[in-house]
């Protein structure tokens, strides 16, 4: 059963279901709170990284291990003898274009080029940004009201369209999954936790007015202890 959009939620239930959409706990948020990344947020963004930087060696080292494998079987030497001579005969098209063909060329040539490409294109993804960012571990917190938006992208053939979901607040978009875009009460005021180099979002809670904040109740008043009087 869908629940309906326009059901009340508690300002403890839209933070409990962006947090549980968004993926961080109750403990990273109170460490955001205080200006600082948790273990769990830092790990799970370093992953992030590690992966990009893994593809992106990847696709450039692929093709010349390809073909490295290639000459050693055709020249019968081992792999560690196959490299430098492979990287010769790219320094030598000429020749080996007697021995290949000009389409044994355009392959070796082509791969190469397409597998650095592709790196390429990876690696605009991997943030510098990011990266200080985790190394410097520091939260910071903005305040303002949040939008959700949704973006669609219009595809051929009857093929369902491409949604993307956002976080918008003032001139920041944050990306966001369904889930989350679902979760936020729309065009409230939120606090957000991001980090202060790449600006990624990293948590975000609904913003308590005064009189929703509890106040911790006062310690109780000491009672005198009875004073016992001596008489000389």
């Amino acid at each position: 059963m869908v629940e309906d959009a326009y059901t009340y939620r508690s300002k403890e239930r839209v933070s409990a279901d962006l947090a549980k959409a968004l993926k961080f706990s109750l403990e990273s948020l109170a460490e955001n709170r205080k200006g600082k990344l948790s273990t769990a947020q830092a790990a799970d963004l370093r992953s992030g990284l590690v992966q990009k930087g893994a593809l992106a060696v990847a696709m450039a080292v692929f093709p010349f291990l390809a073909w490295t494998a290639v000459t050693g079987s055709t020249e019968q030497v081992s792999f560690l003898q196959a490299f430098p001579l492979f990287v010769q005969q790219l320094l030598h098209l000429g020749d080996l274009a007697e021995t290949v063909g000009k389409m044994g060329i355009v392959m070796r040539v082509g791969s190469l080029l397409l597998g650095l490409a592709l790196s390429a294109v990876v690696m605009t993804k991997f943030s510098v940004h990011l990266l200080f960012d985790l190394i410097d571990g520091s939260v910071v917190a903005r305040e303002g009201r949040v939008v959700a938006r949704e973006e669609q992208t219009l595809r051929e053939n009857g093929r369902d369209p491409i949604e993307k979901y956002f976080f918008s607040m003032k001139n920041d978009y944050y990306r966001v999954s369904l889930a989350a875009f679902r979760a936020l009460e729309n065009g409230s005021i939120y606090l957000i936790y991001v980090l202060p180099r790449s600006n990624t979002l990293v948590a975000i809670e609904p913003k308590l007015n005064p009189d929703e904040v509890k106040a911790e109740p006062a310690p109780p008043a000491s009672t005198p202890e009875p004073v016992s009087e001596t008489h000389v």
